[in-house]
Parts: C-alpha cells; sequence; structure tokens
C-alpha cells in the first residue's frame, strides 16, 4: 500500500481508465494468489455433500435428467421457475465424467476465478494500480460471497455475470454483454433483476448518445438473450400453464406478501443482512471517510459518480422484492449491494486518507471484521443465513456422525424426524445412491427428532420443547455447531 498523494492519485486514476480489455502477463501474476486461494479451498471442501435446500434442489434436478434423457420439461417439484441452466450443465458434467462430488466443486471453480478476473477489470478501469488488490482483498473477504465459492450456488453465477456485464459496458464490449445477459437471465430468478440494473447504467454511461437511433442501438445487445428468455418463458407457460411459481410450489412461502408492520420489519431485516457476519465494520469507516471527503469539499469524480449510480441502482434492482415478500432476504440476495458499498469505501479510503498509518489502520480493521463474520453464531431462536458463513463448514463432518450413530443404533430413518435442508434423500446429498431420508418432523409422532443449530425453521416454540422436555439421545459439537437427535420422553421407557 504505497503512500500516494492526492496528485498522484489522480494521474494514476486517469492512467487506469483504458480502454483495452486485455489483462498483461505481469497482471496475471498479481491475480496468481487468488487463483492459487480459490483452487485450494475447492480442493479442501472437495469431499463436502450439498449443503442447503438451493444447493440441494440441483442435485436432484441433474440426477433427474441423467434419468430421464435431459427432458426440456422438469416436474414441477423441481422446477424451479425459472431456466434451469446450471441443471442441465451440472448433469451434462456428470454424464461424461461421471457423479461425483469433486466434480460439482470444481464446476463452481471457473466462476469464482472469473469473479476475480471480473473484478480486477473493473477496479482498474476506476482505481490506481497500487489499491487494485487491496480492494479486491476487501471485497473478496465478505463472507456471504466467499461461502457462495465452495457451494453449489447460482448466486456465484450471477455475480460473475453480472461484473461480466459491466465491464462490456465499461470496455464497450457489446458481442461480450450479450453473453453476460443470456446468462444472468439463465442462471437465476434474479438475473432479470441484474439485467435491469445494468441496462439502466448502460444508459446513463451512454447518455452521450443523443440519436434516436444510436440510443436505440443500446438495446441490440440485450435482445438475443431476453428473445430466449420469453421463448422459455412461452413455452413452460404453454406446457405448464404458469412461470415463476404456482400454488403448489414447494417455495410458494417465499413469495407470500406482507402488510405494513411485515414491510417495516423486513426494513429492518434488510439492513441486518447488510451489516451482518463483518459487514457491520464497514460502515463506520465509510460514514468517517465521508464526513473527511465533505469536510474537505472534494469534488466528486467520474468514479465516486459512477459507483454512486451503480449503489443506486442495485438497491433499486435488489432490495423491492425483499421488503415487499415474507421469506426474500437473504445475504446472498445483496452480495451485488455490499460489493458496490465496500468499493466505495476503498476508493474513498485509498483517495481521502494520506496519512499511511491511519489507512492501515482503517484497512485493518475492515478486513478483520469481515473475517470476524465467520465466527458470528447467534442463539438457536434467531434465524441466520448459514450458507452466507464458513461457520457452517463443521456441520458436514457432524451430521455425517449422526447419520452413523443412527446406523449404528439400528434406529430407523421412519421413526426420527428433521427439517430443511435436512429431509432429502441420502443420496442427493453424498450422491451415495442411499436412497433413504428423514421425514419432515411430527412431535407427536417422532420417536425421535434430528437438530442442528443451522436449521432455521424450528419454531422458538419446537426449540424450547426440545430443549426442556426432550431428552438428549445423542449430541456432536464444533465450532458453534450443533447436530442433536432429541428423544421424545413419551418413548424414553
Amino acid at each position: 500500500m504505497a503512500d500516494l498523494t492526492a496528485f498522484e492519485l489522480k494521474i494514476a486514476a486517469g492512467n487506469n481508465r483504458s480502454d483495452s480489455y486485455s489483462i498483461s502477463r505481469q497482471e496475471y501474476r498479481s491475480l496468481l494468489p487468488f487463483f492459487i486461494f480459490y483452487t485450494l479451498i475447492t480442493l479442501l471442501v472437495s469431499h463436502h455433500p450439498f449443503f442447503w435446500d438451493k444447493d440441494i434442489i440441483f442435485s436432484r434436478i441433474a440426477d433427474w435428467l441423467m434419468k430421464n434423457k435431459f427432458s426440456v420439461v422438469l416436474p414441477d417439484a423441481l422446477d424451479v421457475g425459472y431456466p434451469p441452466l446450471l441443471g442441465y450443465l451440472l448433469a451434462f458434467a456428470w454424464k461424461i465424467t461421471g457423479k461425483s462430488l469433486l466434480v460439482m466443486h470444481v464446476f463452481m471453480l471457473p466462476f469464482s476465478i472469473g469473479i476475480v478476473i471480473q473484478l480486477y477489470r473493473f477496479l482498474r478501469f476506476y482505481m490506481p494500480r497500487q489499491t487494485i488488490i487491496p480492494v479486491m482483498i476487501l471485497v473478496l473477504a465478505d463472507t456471504s460471497l466467499l461461502t457462495q465459492s465452495i457451494v453449489f450456488s447460482t448466486d456465484l453465477v450471477m455475480i460473475f455475470f453480472l461484473l461480466l456485464a459491466l465491464n462490456s459496458i465499461l470496455y464497450k464490449k457489446r458481442i461480450l454483454l450479450s453473453v453476460a445477459i443470456f446468462g444472468l437471465l439463465f442462471s437465476h430468478m434474479r438475473g432479470a433483476m441484474g439485467m435491469a440494473m445494468i441496462g439502466l447504467f448502460d444508459l446513463y454511461k451512454n447518455k452521450g448518445w443523443q440519436k434516436p437511433l444510436q440510443k436505440l442501438s443500446i438495446l441490440y445487445a440485450y435482445m438475443p438473450g431476453t428473445a430466449l428468455f420469453i421463448a422459455y418463458c412461452v413455452f413452460h407457460y404453454a406446457v405448464k400453464g404458469w412461470i415463476g411459481y404456482h400454488e403448489n410450489s414447494p417455495w410458494i412461502g417465499c413469495f407470500e406478501t406482507v402488510d405494513g408492520k411485515g414491510f417495516l420489519r423486513n426494513i429492518l431485516i434488510v439492513a441486518w443482512r447488510l451489516t451482518d457476519f463483518g459487514k457491520l465494520f464497514l460502515f463506520p469507516v465509510l460514514f468517517y471517510l465521508v464526513f473527511r471527503f465533505l469536510k474537505n469539499k472534494g469534488a466528486v469524480d467520474q468514479t465516486l459518480g459512477d459507483l454512486f449510480v451503480l449503489l443506486a441502482l442495485s438497491v433499486l434492482a435488489f432490495v423491492p422484492s425483499a421488503l415487499i415478500y415474507k421469506v426474500l432476504s437473504s445475504h446472498r440476495y445483496f452480495i451485488p449491494i455490499t460489493m458496490i458499498v465496500t468499493i466505495i469505501t476503498g476508493y474513498l479510503l485509498f483517495s481521502c486518507i494520506l496519512q499511511k498509518n491511519l489507512r492501515r489502520v482503517l484497512y485493518g480493521i475492515m478486513l478483520a471484521g469481515l473475517v470476524s463474520g465467520n465466527f458470528w453464531i447467534y442463539p438457536d431462536t434467531i434465524a441466520k443465513g448459514w450458507d452466507a458463513t464458513l461457520a457452517h463448514i463443521p456441520y458436514y463432518g457432524l451430521r455425517e456422525k449422526m447419520v452413523s450413530y443412527i446406523d449404528d443404533r439400528k434406529i430407523s430413518f421412519s421413526d426420527i424426524g428433521t427439517e430443511v435442508p435436512n429431509a432429502y434423500q441420502l443420496k442427493y446429498y453424498d450422491l451415495s445412491g442411499d436412497e433413504r431420508y428423514i421425514p419432515i418432523k411430527d412431535f407427536q409422532r417422532n420417536t425421535y427428532i434430528f437438530y442442528s443449530n443451522i436449521y432455521n425453521t424450528f419454531s422458538d416454540d419446537e426449540i424450547k420443547q426440545l430443549k426442556t422436555r426432550w431428552l438428549i439421545e445423542k449430541e456432536f459439537r464444533c465450532f458453534g455447531v450443533r447436530v442433536t437427535l432429541y428423544k421424545n420422553p413419551k418413548f424414553s421407557q
């Protein structure tokens, strides 16, 4: 982190605004530690089974596709409501290489590396070379983004295409923008929100185009992906009679609208999500930097202008659905917002704070805070985004130990109750071929309850019952994660 004067920052930033999309060998060498890091963590977790219900659904989709000759029509129980491109690609990868967890994890690695490359291109367009790597580290240290790299994640894919689309606009790569738009629309339900954000930013960056034909030409890059997406939706509606979700959808509860009280509650939840898992340490630093910027009467340059426009557009794109609907506020939904907030904070840190020691202190506070987010664990009655923190990692081994214990004691799965994401056939988790599954809990009927503090769908009353009335048959713990087999007191004799 070289100590730069304001003049040097300005000159360096100007020199970095290049039309060159390519990355030199020297630049790739500077990114090599990131590539090695993501490769290593991918290999380290390559034995981890599918985790959250959003991940397991693609295991189920890929399994079904392989058994049904890659049918273009999925059963309603597996239909995610948007083009399941990743499900087809995973099934195709398994068809070629054989079904394995290693293939699943390696499948995600190119997107992690792609995010590194695209993030570098984005920051290079706006920032001095000396500040790019430090800011990249802050952005990539976000627990939500980091955790998505070790699970099967449509959000990771969406973030890659979102950055690719932004860079396509900045570096004037319209054909590449078409590819990015297709990737957004076919990778995630929120891809359409991402496309809206990208489209508005595209109009903003090309506001100098005054002639109608020039403005119309902006739309050309969006037409192929949009046309294919609309064709899919029309076909889907013709076959299924619905688009997005239906009344018997497993995810119907996510689309339940809220009343006024629920709307206010959702505002607080969104604020919590944006500051949770260590991101809380970003905002005091950001507010301090903004105060310093205003106090010194700093001028809003092109970089800050673009970044604040992007922040406003990302909030406009990804926040309304979280406020309107009951259960659409997972941490990973707001990764685009937190990425831009972190970039703005990093840019202000290196442009406003010229004292080297103070800059290091503020940077250290933010980085340490973000890393600490992987150790934030709340009481059981508070629902947590376990798929957005590395704190969930011990669960894989604990769950495996508990299943082994159940098998050793010859306890029938039918006598046990549990909750999502633990209520699917074992073969969808570890690809073992074991078709047994633990049913959804029924406190009156179940002899045992398979519980973990990572399961968010146990009510507060149910958790209280388990802890005060039921007996602990067996429990495994590791770093704040617990897996417990409770026994119904009615069957304790």
